[in-house]
C-alpha cells in the first residue's frame, strides 16, 4: 500500500484563495493523503469553509485554534500528523496535482529524508511571472554536501530555490527525532529559514525534483511587501539567532558566511521597502540612518561576505558600514527604478 503523506495547511484570512488551494490537494494523483487544515483563528469565512471541506472529503481533518501565526499552526500539524512524510502549503497558494506523487517517487528512488522541488511564481492572481526550477544536475545530496553545498546554495538562491517550508517534503520521523519545531514569527523573522538551517545541519539525505510544482502567488498590496519600522530589529534578531545556533552546532565558517549573506538579502529587501513607501524623503533618510547604525549589520559586513555579494549590494553595504546615509539612499533609488 502507498505510504500515507500528511499535508498541513495553516489557514488565516484566505477565504478568496482557500478553495483553490484545498482543491489542488484533494485532486492529487497520489491519493493516500491526510489533509490537515489548521484554522489559525481566522476572522473571515475560512473556519466555515474548512468545516465544509471536512464534510466533503474523509481525508480532511480540521483543527480550530487561537491565532498564533503560521509557525505555530505548522507545529500543530506536526503534532497531529500520522503520515510517513509531511508537507506544508500556504492557504493562498496552490500546487500541481502531481506534486505528491513525484515527491514520493523521489523518496523511493533515493531513500531521502527531504525532497526539494521548484515553484512557479504567479503575479496578481493570474499572470505567470516565472518558473523557478532546480539549478543543479544532482538528484541527491548526502553527508557534508547537505550543509556545505545544498544549505549554502539554498540560503543564497544559488540553485534557484530557497529555504521556504512549502517547497519541501519532509520525513516526519526526522522532524520528531530532532524535536524540530517552527519558532514564532514574533521571535524570529523568517521562521522557515531558521527551521531549514536546523534541519539541514543534521545527517540527512536530500533529493531533488527539478520542476516547478508549487504555485507561489504574489498578491498586490501584500502586507509582507509593506515597510514596517520594526523590520530591522527583526532582521537583526534573525541573524543573531542563526549565528548562535551555528556556533552551538559547530557549523563551518562557510555556512556562517552564507547565513550573513542571507541576512543581507533581508537588509536589501528592507531598504527597498523604505524607498517604495509613502514616507517623506526626510523620514526615508531617518529610517535608513537607523538601519545603518545597526551594530549587528556592521559586524556581518566583512571582506569575505562582500566578495560573495553582487556589485550593487556590495556597494550599498560598504556605504552602510561607513554610515553614508545619503549615498545609501541614492543607491536604493537607483535599484528601485531599475526594477520598475
Amino acid at each position: 500500500m502507498d505510504k500515507l503523506v500528511s499535508v498541513v495547511i495553516p489557514v488565516y484570512n484566505a477565504e478568496k484563495y482557500l478553495d483553490q488551494c484545498v482543491l489542488s490537494v484533494v485532486n492529487q494523483t497520489y491519493k493516500n493523503l491526510e489533509i490537515i487544515l489548521v484554522d489559525d483563528g481566522s476572522p473571515d469565512n475560512c473556519p466555515k469553509m474548512c468545516d465544509n471541506w471536512e464534510e466533503k472529503d474523509s481525508r480532511i481533518k480540521v483543527i480550530h485554534k487561537k491565532n498564533a501565526g503560521a509557525g505555530a499552526a505548522r507545529n500543530t500539524g506536526i503534532e497531529t500528523a500520522t503520515g510517513e512524510y509531511i508537507l506544508f502549503f500556504d492557504s493562498d497558494d496552490y500546487v500541481d496535482t502531481t506534486l505528491v506523487e513525484k515527491c514520493v517517487k523521489s523518496t523511493r528512488t533515493h531513500n531521502s529524508d527531504v525532497v526539494v522541488y521548484g515553484r512557479i511564481d504567479m503575479c496578481n492572481d493570474e499572470k505567470m511571472k516565472k518558473q523557478i526550477v532546480m539549478n543543479t544536475d544532482k538528484e541527491v545530496y548526502k553527508g557534508e554536501s547537505v550543509q556545505e553545498i545544498l544549505m549554502t546554495g539554498m540560503l543564497t538562491y544559488k540553485f534557484g530555490f530557497g529555504v521556504s517550508a512549502w517547497c519541501k517534503m519532509y520525513r516526519l520521523d526526522v522532524i520528531r527525532k530532532h524535536n524540530l519545531r517552527f519558532l514564532s514569527e514574533q521571535e524570529v523573522f523568517s521562521e522557515d529559514a531558521f527551521f531549514a538551517i536546523q534541519l539541514f545541519s543534521k545527517d540527512i539525505v536530500v533529493s531533488v525534483v527539478s520542476e516547478g510544482l508549487y504555485y507561489y502567488c504574489v498578491r498586490s498590496g501584500s502586507l509582507s511587501r509593506a515597510y514596517k519600522k520594526e523590520r530591522q530589529l527583526q532582521n537583526d534578531r534573525f541573524i543573531e539567532k542563526c549565528l548562535e545556533y551555528a556556533y552551538d552546532a559547530g557549523l563551518s565558517d562557510n555556512v556562517k558566511a552564507h547565513l550573513m549573506v542571507r541576512y543581507h538579502f533581508f537588509i536589501m529587501s528592507t531598504v527597498k521597502k523604505i524607498e517604495q513607501s509613502d514616507l517623506s524623503k526626510k523620514d526615508k533618510l531617518s529610517a535608513l540612518r537607523a538601519l545603518v547604525k545597526s551594530k549587528t549589520l556592521s559586524k556581518t559586513i566583512t571582506l569575505k561576505t562582500l566578495k560573495m555579494e553582487k556589485k550593487a549590494t556590495g556597494a550599498f553595504l560598504v556605504f552602510a558600514k561607513l554610515r553614508c546615509v545619503h549615498l545609501c539612499h541614492l543607491l536604493a533609488k537607483i535599484k528601485v527604478r531599475k526594477e520598475q
